[in-house]
């Protein structure tokens, strides 16, 4: 699972020969980057592409290549999540008022200059209670502040319904976890990552009218976009559910069932 399969697969692989090798590869990629990893298909017996609802605007080096693709994968469905009030009761969160999740990274949500902190300045202003992962809350100074709620739990998207609204940069599962289960979204991709393309991604579905997406945050630019959500978000939210092709995890988990049966026949 993952775009660089590294060296030595191939030997390993000539020691073994009744194994079957799958290599999950997520598509994405940007544009000219990475192209002589495509080759090393040739090192597996499948590849299998789980799918991005963003997959028009992929213009990578496997958009064309040949995999066995399935729809977008999430660990969780629909069926698994919890209600409103068991989530926020869940979590330790107030029964009562806007809440959002908040997750760009680590960061200081003291430093308005930071994306965190643009985006904390941005709910205090709104009056929407700020909830962050204790990773991006640990160089804050905020942690006790009555607007501020720490989140432990995992996976979180179990819980996503305690959240009027999301903060969220654009990864593979981010992404599709907040679309899928209905979360009212600003994305804020983050760009300086090596290989996987979330500015395409996030623009993708502010195209749609799925999201809301800024490329770089203010609290004048996030204030504006989750006042938005919170009037629109929920319209949004549908219009991306009812896109929604459905899990791929069933048919990826079949495609490598197959293999293994095959193996054992």
């Amino acid at each position: 699972d993952g775009t660089f399969p590294y060296q030595g697969i191939e030997e390993v692989r000539e020691g073994h020969p009744r194994s079957r090798w799958v290599w999950s590869r997520r598509g994405m990629w940007k544009q000219g980057r990475s192209v002589e990893q495509v080759s090393k298909s040739a090192w597996f017996d499948a590849v299998l592409e789980p799918g991005d609802l963003a997959a028009p605007y992929d213009v990578g080096a496997t958009r064309d290549a040949a995999a066995h693709p399935v729809g977008p994968v999430t660990l969780l469905d629909t069926a698994d999540l919890q209600d409103r009030r068991s989530a926020r009761q869940a979590l330790g969160l107030p029964a009562e008022g806007p809440l959002a999740l908040l997750s760009l990274g680590a960061g200081n949500l003291n430093d308005t200059g930071s994306a965190i902190g643009a985006a904390g300045e941005a709910l205090r202003r709104l009056g929407v209670g700020v909830c962050v992962t204790v990773p991006e809350i640990a160089s804050s100074g905020r942690t006790r502040e009555a607007d501020v709620h720490l989140v432990r739990d995992y996976p979180l998207s179990r819980r996503y319904a305690a959240f009027d609204v999301a903060i969220s940069a654009a990864g593979y599962n981010s992404f599709h976890e907040l679309l899928r289960f209905g979360v009212p979204t600003l994305f804020v991709p983050n760009v300086h990552t090596q290989l996987d393309d979330q500015a395409a991604r996030a623009q993708y579905a502010a195209d749609q009218g799925w999201s809301r997406v800024l490329p770089e945050l203010t609290a004048d630019g996030a204030e504006a976009a989750v006042a938005h959500l919170l009037a629109h978000g929920a319209d949004m939210a549908a219009a991306a559910q009812a896109r929604d092709p459905g899990n791929g995890a069933a048919a990826a988990a079949e495609l490598v069932g197959t293999m293994a049966r095959e193996v054992r026949g």
